[in-house]
């Protein structure tokens, strides 16, 4: 298993104790290896650093908040706004959340990409709204939008279900199709949600937009107002994109979720038309071919998780379950590089089945080394 690490300036003065390893699991620096001064380590130190937890038992883990406990929070206080009365003020909570999205992408996409796969700890609408708002982010990070226009989208992302949490949660447990009452409750829910967001102190028209916006499609068949592409701006239809492969790669009561490769693939190919395919295309490029958070199985019939997104060669993979799907005792870096411990199939995710901690698979906290 790969930790995240940062070389202190201690390192200058002996050979390296362990092997370097970049974000996508590239060797940088081998074990014995020497910095040559302070500007290389500078430079190293830009990146994110990887060694194998194995090699780092000896030293005091640092004080280093992970994704994983920031997204966390970040649910709880979902939660508290979801439940918010008339004229209690919700803004200030809610842009508070969008910067710790941009934070925590920024800090590690692969990390966050593997919390929308395979985090299950909350109820589905308050985690949906949170996963969409996290692909948001990686796709607007590749656009260079202005800063107060992604902000004012990711809260938008973070809120354009609250008209319909409730109904949200409870058709996400069950098989039958909505009812008649039900079906309009949901093609009333972008503006129902907009309402509920002015009543609660909200005027950021970009916001407020994009909120009612988010199910609109650019061929007219979206919902409530039937627009068409000049008509819906940027942060909505980014919203649209993400809530669609969101609800993909989530589970229902009668579905299974599907690979994120896969639902990527297929908006890509047109199969839910109406999305932007610039986007599209800006999605499927950020998830890569083997997106973190996606379950396989290895030629040693061992269960793993992709943690990071291999550039121009395997991904990295941690083993969880051995042979016999039982849970190891620790998660197990594995090369997939190997004949022997190569990807041989990908494994649906059953959240029943597949409970995993998240804080051990991406290596948190970091090792100040």
């Amino acid at each position: 298993m790969l930790r995240p690490i940062e070389l202190s300036p201690e390192s200058l003065a002996a050979p390296l104790s362990w092997d370097v390893f970049d974000r996508y699991g590239v060797l940088l620096l081998a074990k014995g290896a020497h910095i040559a001064d302070h500007a290389q380590l500078g430079r190293l130190n830009q990146r994110k650093l990887f060694a194998r937890a194995e090699d780092l038992g000896e030293f005091e883990v640092a004080e280093m908040l992970s994704p994983f406990t920031a997204l966390s929070e970040v649910l709880n206080t979902l939660t508290t706004v979801f439940a918010a009365e008339v004229g209690q003020g919700v803004a200030p909570r809610v842009q508070r959340m969008a910067d710790t999205v941009r934070a925590v992408m920024a800090t590690d996409p692969d990390a966050c990409l593997g919390w929308v796969a395979l985090e299950r700890s909350a109820s589905y609408s308050i985690r949906h709204s949170v996963a969409v708002a996290l692909i948001c982010e990686m796709i607007a990070s590749e656009l260079a939008l202005p800063a107060a226009e992604q902000r004012s989208m990711l809260c938008a992302a973070l809120t354009m279900n609250i008209g319909m949490h409730a109904l949200q949660d409870r058709l996400s447990e069950r098989s039958a199709r909505p009812d008649e009452n039900e079906r309009l409750d949901i093609l009333g829910h972008p503006e129902r949600s907009r309402g509920w967001l002015r009543a609660r102190g909200v005027v950021d028209e970009v916001w407020l937009t994009g909120v009612a916006d988010h199910h609109e499609l650019l061929d007219g068949r979206g919902y409530p107002r039937a627009l068409t592409a000049p008509m819906i701006a940027l942060p909505a239809r980014l919203i649209a994109l993400a809530d669609i492969y969101c609800a993909k790669t989530g589970e229902r009561f009668y579905r299974p979720p599907k690979l994120p490769s896969a639902a990527a693939r297929d908006i890509l190919r047109g199969r839910r038309s109406g999305v932007d395919p610039m986007l599209a295309g800006v999605l499927f490029r950020a998830i890569g071919a083997h997106p973190p958070g996606t379950l396989v199985r290895l030629a040693n019939r061992e269960v793993a998780v992709i943690t990071h997104n291999g550039l121009g060669g395997p991904p990295v993979v941690v083993s969880v379950l051995n042979p016999k799907d039982e849970p190891l005792p620790q998660p197990a870096l594995r090369d997939a590089s190997k004949l022997a411990t190569s990807i041989r199939s990908y494994i649906t995710f059953d959240p029943a089945l597949h409970r995993f901690d998240l804080e051990r698979l991406w290596g948190y906290g970091a090792v100040a080394v």
